[in-house]
């Protein structure tokens, strides 16, 4: 650098290409030298400190077991197998129906996200909407609430089943009214059937009672009664059917029953246990 020096008011300009280039490979050593010492010494430098601030961290999320992996690799390594892709479904599939403790919060709260929609539909019945207009209220209510995602079916006459609601119109003000509603939060679903009505009926009677009885009975291993179904559901409405029960899966059960012509139905969102099951969600509008 000393004939950059020489050159006086010529500056770096005039300074021979090797000396610039050889002074700034100094520069560079003596940095990484510096940052050497003071790791030896025990002070990580800003550098140091910095590449290992933006290493990925190791979050506590959903994890698939170690041993859904194994299953999946000894099941699926000959690809000459005739079965190999339905095997690779059913090993993760299963794995998928066992929720964690941080998959269950977040169905928690799609649950919450339910109860916000299924209550918003009741309300809007019984003001003397039209079952579009309900539906829509529904779904605005959730994703107000802070819903990821809602969907709602209702019935197009008095006492028949959920239907998507394509058409432009409002339809007219149903007694009793079915819903079918979902939602979603944070990727995870939660779903139920509702009947609204201004008069208790037999058939929603029994509907009530049957899923009453099913949740008392529900374990790990058991068998639903006739008339009450259960699904599955998490990452998709349908993770698999209900027949029998598997404990660390969250299944919608629905309950419905058929008098005079009318359709009623009543549902919960469970987490199953090998002793019972947890009650994420239940009608209660």
């Amino acid at each position: 650098l000393s004939s950059c020096a020489a050159n006086g008011s010529a500056g770096l300009s005039a300074a021979p290409r090797e000396a610039l280039i050889g002074g700034a490979l100094l520069g560079v050593v003596s940095m990484r030298i510096s940052s050497m010492e003071k790791v030896r010494r025990g002070a990580p430098s800003r550098t140091v400190r910095s590449i290992r601030d933006q290493r990925p961290r190791r979050h506590r999320t959903a994890r698939t077991p170690r041993h859904s992996f194994r299953g999946l690799h000894k099941r699926t390594a000959d690809k000459s197998h005739p079965n190999r892709d339905r095997a690779a479904r059913e090993v993760l599939d299963a794995a998928r129906r066992r929720k964690s403790p941080c998959e269950l919060d977040l169905m928690r709260g799609a649950a919450r996200f339910l109860t916000t929609a299924s209550d918003a539909f009741a309300a809007s019945v019984r003001a003397g909407t039209g079952v579009r207009s309900a539906a829509l209220a529904a779904e605005r209510a959730a994703i107000a609430a802070g819903a990821q995602d809602a969907r709602v079916m209702a019935n197009l006459s008095p006492g028949s089943v959920p239907l998507p609601l394509d058409a432009a119109g409002d339809e007219r003000v149903l007694d009793p009214a079915n819903a079918g509603i979902a939602v979603q939060n944070h990727g995870y679903w939660a779903s139920g059937y509702v009947t609204i009505a201004r008069s208790p009926g037999a058939a929603r009677a029994r509907a009530r009672n049957a899923l009453a009885a099913a949740l008392a009975a529900a374990r790990g291993g058991a068998h639903l009664p006739e008339g009450v179904v259960a699904n599955a559901i998490g990452l998709s409405l349908e993770e698999g059917p209900g027949d029998p029960l598997e404990a660390g899966a969250v299944y919608a059960v629905t309950s419905s029953a058929t008098e005079g012509g009318e359709t009623a139905y009543a549902s919960a969102l469970v987490a199953v246990t090998e002793d019972g099951c947890d009650e994420l969600w239940r009608q209660t509008a």
